[in-house]
Parts: C-alpha cells; sequence; structure tokens
C-alpha cells in the first residue's frame, strides 16, 4: 500500500472478464517487466493518491500478463513514465492480442474515471522491441492517441563483431592511443558510486548543464535495485588515483544495458578516455548476454543535436525511433 500524508491508498480489484482481474495499485509480483515498470520503481516516484499501477492477473492463480503504469501530474494529465526514460506495456506471459487491447482500454478507462484530461506515453525505442512498439501504437491510436514526439533513440545490437571493428577509425586510434598510454577500464562496485556521480556531475557542469539525478536519487536506485546499476571507470594508470571517465548504467531488462550518464574529466580532450570506456561496457554487455547497449537520445524535442549524432555514429551506435503518443481529451487541454 502506498502512503500519502497519512491517506493510505488500497489496491483496487476491478472485474474484467470471466478468466482475468485489472489490479490497481496491488503491486503483485511478475515477470518481464522493464525497470520502469517495477512496483518499487512506481512506489519510489509515486506523489500522487491518483497514480495508477495497473496489472491485468489471471484470476485462478494470481499470475501477470500485462503491467502499464501512469503517474498524475497538474491539471488531469497522467504520463507514463512519471520518471525515467520511457514507459509504456511490459508483456509479463503471452497473451492474445485482443486481450491486451481490452486490458489498454480498460486502463483508459479507469484514468478517465480519475478526470483525467491528457495522457502520454513515452514507448520505449523502437530497437528494444519492435513488435511491442507496432503494437502499443496500433492499439493507442485505435483508443484515440496521436504522436507526438518523434525522437532519435543511439543504441547498438551486441552481436559477435569486436567493438574496433564497429567504429570509426579516429575512436580506434583513440582506445590505442590510451592503452598505449597505461589508461585502464573497470567495472567498479557501489562503494564507487559518490566518485563516479562527482566526475559525471563536474561534466555536466562544464557542458553548461545540470545532472538531472542527485546522489541520493541515485543511492536510492542503487539501494533499490542493486543488481541492475553498473558503475564503470577509467583510470590514468595502474595506480588508479586518477579518475578521467566513468559511466553510470542501467540493466533496464535482461536485454538492454541503459547508459543513464557517461563522460570524462578536464583536460581530457585529447586522449577521448569515453572511446575505451564504451569499448569495455560493450563487452560487458557481451559477457552478461545483453542484446541491446542504448545510450538515449540525441534529439530534444524532436531537434536533433548533430554534434551528438555524429559523437554516438562515430562510437557505432545507429538511430531507432523513440515515440511519444498523447491522447487529449478536453477541448481546451493543450499539449505543452
Amino acid at each position: 500500500m502506498l502512503v500519502y500524508d497519512k491517506t493510505v491508498i488500497r489496491p483496487d480489484i476491478l472485474p474484467f472478464d470471466e478468466k482475468f482481474d485489472l489490479h490497481i495499485n496491488a503491486f503483485l509480483a511478475a515477470q518481464g517487466n522493464h525497470l520502469f515498470n517495477e512496483p518499487a520503481y512506481f512506489r519510489l516516484h509515486s506523489r500522487s493518491t491518483q497514480d495508477c499501477y495497473a496489472q491485468l492477473v489471471r484470476r485462478n492463480d494470481q499470475r501477470v500478463f500485462a503491467t502499464l503504469a501512469f503517474h498524475a501530474t497538474d491539471n488531469g494529465v497522467f504520463v507514463s513514465p512519471g520518471r525515467g526514460t520511457y514507459g509504456g506495456l511490459s508483456l509479463n506471459a503471452e497473451i492474445e492480442l485482443q486481450v491486451l487491447y481490452r486490458f489498454v482500454e480498460a486502463v483508459m478507462a479507469h484514468l478517465q474515471e480519475q478526470g483525467a484530461r491528457s495522457v502520454r506515453v513515452r514507448c520505449a525505442p523502437a530497437s528494444h522491441d519492435g513488435a511491442l512498439l507496432a503494437i502499443s501504437v496500433n492499439m493507442f491510436s485505435r483508443l484515440g492517441f496521436g504522436p507526438r514526439e518523434a525522437e532519435l533513440n543511439n543504441d547498438m545490437r551486441i552481436d559477435g563483431r569486436a567493438f574496433i571493428d564497429r567504429i570509426e577509425y579516429g575512436n580506434v586510434k583513440r582506445i590505442r592511443k590510451t592503452e598505449r598510454e597505461g589508461f585502464v577500464c573497470d567495472q567498479l562496485n557501489g562503494q564507487a558510486l559518490p566518485a563516479v556521480h562527482a566526475l559525471l556531475a563536474e561534466n555536466r557542469v562544464r557542458l553548461g548543464v545540470t545532472i538531472s539525478m542527485s546522489l541520493e536519487q541515485v543511492s536510492q536506485m542503487a539501494a533499490l535495485f542493486p543488481q541492475r546499476l553498473h558503475l564503470f571507470a577509467v583510470y590514468r594508470d595502474a595506480s588508479r588515483q586518477e579518475m578521467v571517465a566513468a559511466a553510470l548504467c542501467l540493466a533496464l531488462s535482461p536485454e538492454v544495458l541503459y547508459v543513464l550518464y557517461w563522460g570524462d574529466g578536464p583536460d581530457m580532450r585529447r586522449y577521448s578516455p569515453v572511446a575505451m570506456l564504451a569499448s569495455h561496457i560493450y563487452a560487458f554487455c557481451a559477457r552478461e548476454g545483453f542484446a541491446v547497449l542504448d545510450v538515449g537520445i540525441s534529439t530534444l524535442h524532436e531537434e536533433p543535436n548533430f554534434g551528438l549524432v555524429n559523437f554516438k555514429r562515430n562510437l557505432g551506435f545507429t538511430e531507432s525511433l523513440k515515440l511519444e503518443m498523447v491522447w487529449q481529451g478536453g477541448p481546451d487541454m493543450e499539449v505543452k
């Protein structure tokens, strides 16, 4: 149960059909959720009594077949995710398409009963699961949603090729230079989180922006999902006294590793140690069985950052579609 200012939000079970029930805020354990649909993640970021964690549950054995989560914001707007890189559906077990559609339809009806005037769903990039994106867009479109923003996401399918064979020659030279001059790259444990976060926060300051998650917020994530947080760092030499680049990565699912942040320290332009960092993260993905290495979007409200596009392309990453779908229920509501 969730508690807000002494108000207890109790779970609700709504009849669905002869086989399934619709559970709201019951938080049943389930296989196959992406990180942003995990109950613990939802509860961490829940701020409203109207927040909706919906699960399609088979009545006879309480098995979860599908999950869809929304957070309420101001003025009757519900968003998926409330916080995170994407939201939308998780398919927890094999399910017929018509049943899945009726589940999404029932969740939408529930949101409207809660006063929804606008609903926004940021879908996972097409590279993660092209079939799920196609199904999601089709269902949301049939329910009156329309596309709002088409961002370019950058990711890489892990295969048998060596990382160095996939990248632009300039980055090959940079990796060889850092290796020749004694740079080393390690995977770190959670004790290194403050040092990694400090380097990444300072990197963002030099770029003229602010890191989006504080050390306290990242530490909360690490405490909730210790097996999903992965830290990497490049050091100036084998003494490991000077950290010159770092990455904070999240396992969004067993198939997808996401680089939440990466960057280098000051005075590293002539070395570009992020290339070495990317090489080691790629090798980690190959060892651990990840299918996709995701390094995030290179557009903002559809406008490309061409420097970022070229940086990621030169490291072997390619573009895939990341789409937001929006439903407008009220004539006076304007999507901003």
